[in-house]
């Protein structure tokens, strides 16, 4: 047979009964009471009531009567309720009485019954009985404190109606939630003294005026404890269906007082808090005998995203079929709901937190696709919006983690606060990822909770991926410092200023000692003195090799240099070989200084071209005016290294960066 059988036949034809009589309000109405029907012995009636005193009631001039019945508080199905005023402790008090048209034997012990319970359950949510007698008629009356106020079931319809005790809450649900623990409270209490309310629904709970919540009507309960006087019916005495259908538990529904106790009270405060979140009865029906049945089954209820996932978990404990499923007893729900209420403050920090990360998710999301897009180098600013895009990510993670963080602090078992939190970190860590970040990601992936194998997976082939780059970006590191014409460039400034000093003094001395008639300028002597100048160049190299060899442009510029020395040797021996005229090698000379200096103007530096100007000018007077050779040589010679000197004295780059400054 399934948990959710069908009724027996012989349980649905009591139920049929019951919804065809008169309830209390008059009509068949699954929120209303249904009364046991077992009347009060008459001999058991008549002793009970001799025992009671009489209560005096009258008008002002009846000396003897202590209570001075008011205008009417309220009237139910068996009862009606008068102010009064009791002259004795100067206090406004409610007198209970039987309707007249409703005095017999079943209203007198429901009165008396309702009487005797709550004179035993001495407690704040719990209505005080101060006194209970007969008037002069003979008939019960109970006499109570008068509460100013409503039932709660009205504000549930007009939440405007609550007390001002409870508008400081942020959701009328949470006020709710707040009777519904003191209306444990009650219940709790009653069970500790063994009596079973057996009709809880929202209709018998007042609230106060000034926030005061009380548990009234407990006409129909049921007492676990046998104490041999018969003024509570004993649940295992139950043989009938009794309370009312909308929140009855299966067992009651059922009508086995055997079943019967604490955790059918606790069923209907299950009831009442599915009413509370649904706004719908627990046991819906559109009559009698649906919701009866409805009882019967106790079907678990699958509630909708916007009911929090631990409150639909206690509502559906609290209501389960079995009473051994349930909460086991009023004070554990009390606290399982006290419990919730302290997380609210967490549930909200997570919804608010969700919020944020939704839209992280679609920054996310569009910074994926442009990111994928991206073929071309960036302008400025498109690379301006890239950056506040990327900010924007880096602010709504951080303000999303730090309020899921914020909320596990305040309950650490919060399951929508820790699965937010893992899937912001994933998320990071994918973006990460993307943008290349392995300290980053790394960091990130120790936090992840869940399967990290992809992730792993993707951090090391970032791994290898940055150490290929870091190597490549090695190599054009070590490319552009060898290429870096700039560097040591001052190292060569002196080294072509004191070649220019050489190379121009040299010249010089030579034409004055052939002018005095004291050296002659023949081949041997000529190449005597290149190879004097071609060693004073080494010589210089040598004692600054560090800079002018740092790097390999500087290696070059050098080798150069030695090359085109090396090769003027070479035209000389060539020239002497030819039989031409030292005045015309020394021509042909410059003019291969000029355009080894173009050539070295046109790949290396484009400052080196009036330098070769230089040389040149000195081929050609030198080639017209022989006679003057050497004045021309030196003259070229100290005048293009000196050039040569004075650009290089400057880094190219800071020449350029002044350059642009001054157009």
């Amino acid at each position: 047979m399934s948990d959710f059988d069908s009724p027996a036949p012989t349980l649905v034809a009591r139920w049929e009964t019951l919804a065809l009589s008169d309830t209390a309000a008059g009509a068949p109405d699954a929120g209303s009471t249904i009364a046991a029907r077992r009347p009060l012995e008459t001999f058991q009636r008549q002793q009970a009531l001799g025992a009671l005193p009489l209560i005096h009631t009258g008008s002002d001039n009846d000396e003897k009567a202590d209570f001075l019945p008011g205008e009417p508080l309220g009237q139910g199905g068996m009862g009606v309720v008068h102010q009064a005023h009791q002259r004795s402790l100067w206090r406004d008090v409610a007198i209970k009485t039987i309707r007249p048209d409703r005095r017999n034997s079943e209203s007198t012990r429901g009165l008396l019954k309702e009487a005797w319970v709550t004179g035993m359950l001495e407690h704040p949510n719990i209505i005080p009985v101060h006194a209970l007698g007969v008037d002069a008629s003979g008939a019960p009356m109970l006499v109570m404190k008068r509460v100013e106020g409503l039932a709660w079931f009205d504000t549930l319809q007009s939440p405007e109606l609550l007390p001002r005790r409870f508008a400081g809450y942020r959701e009328p649900l949470d006020a709710h939630l707040e009777i519904l623990m003191q209306v444990c409270d009650a219940v709790h209490f009653a069970h500790s003294r063994g009596v079973i309310h057996r009709d809880l629904k929202p209709e018998n709970v007042m609230l106060g005026d000034y926030g005061e919540v009380y548990l009234v009507d407990w006409g129909i309960a049921v007492s676990l404890v046998d104490d041999g006087t018969d003024r509570i019916q004993l649940a295992r005495d139950v043989d009938e269906v009794a309370g009312t259908p909308s929140y009855m538990a299966p067992e009651m529904a059922r009508g086995e007082g055997a079943s019967i106790d604490q955790r059918s009270d606790v069923y209907q405060l299950g009831a009442i808090l599915h009413e509370l979140i649904t706004h719908t009865p627990r046991n819906a029906g559109d009559s009698v005998m649906a919701a009866l049945i409805n009882a019967y089954q106790a079907t678990p209820v699958i509630y909708g995203p916007d009911v929090p996932e631990e409150l639909a978990t206690i509502c559906n404990t609290a209501t389960a079929r079995l009473p051994e499923d349930r909460f086991q007893s009023a004070e554990d729900l009390r606290l399982a709901l006290a419990s919730y209420q302290h997380h609210r403050d967490s549930r909200r920090l997570a919804d608010e937190a969700r919020v944020r990360l939704i839209t992280l998710e679609a920054h996310l999301h569009e910074w994926s696709g442009d990111a994928s897009q991206t073929q071309q180098p960036l302008a400025a600013t498109d690379r301006s919006e890239d950056n506040d895009a990327t900010a924007r990510i880096y602010r709504l993670y951080a303000e999303c983690r730090f309020a899921f963080e914020q909320a596990l602090t305040v309950w650490p078992d919060n399951l929508q606060a820790r699965e937010g939190l893992d899937r912001a970190i994933e998320h990071m860590l994918d973006f990460e990822l993307k943008q290349g970040d392995e300290k980053a990601a790394a960091l990130l992936l120790d936090e992840i909770r869940g399967d990290r194998s992809a992730f792993e997976e993707r951090l090391r082939a970032l791994r290898l991926r940055l150490h290929d780059e870091a190597r490549e970006l090695q190599k054009l590191k070590k490319l552009s410092y060898d290429v870096d014409i700039d560097l040591n460039s001052a190292a060569r400034s002196r080294m072509s200023f004191l070649l220019g000093v050489v190379l121009g003094i040299i010249p010089l001395i030579n034409s004055g000692l052939v002018h005095l008639g004291l050296a002659t300028m023949t081949f041997p002597e000529y190449f005597l003195q290149y190879v004097g100048v071609i060693g004073g160049a080494g010589l210089i190299v040598f004692l600054m090799r560090k800079r002018l060899l740092s790097n390999a442009i500087n290696t070059r510029i050098i080798i150069s240099i030695f090359v085109i020395l090396f090769g003027s040797l070479i035209m000389r021996v060539m020239g002497f070989i030819l039989g031409l005229d030292v005045a015309g090698c020394i021509a042909l000379e410059n003019g291969l200084f000029a355009f080894a200096l173009m050539m070295m103007a046109t790949s290396l530096d484009a400052r080196l071209w009036p330098a070769s100007i230089a040389f040149l000018a000195g081929a050609i007077g030198g080639g017209l005016l022989p006679h003057w050779m050497l004045e021309f040589d030196g003259a070229s010679n100290a005048a293009a290294l000196w050039i040569i000197a004075w650009v290089w004295r400057v880094p190219r780059q800071r020449s350029l960066s002044g350059q642009r400054g001054e157009s």
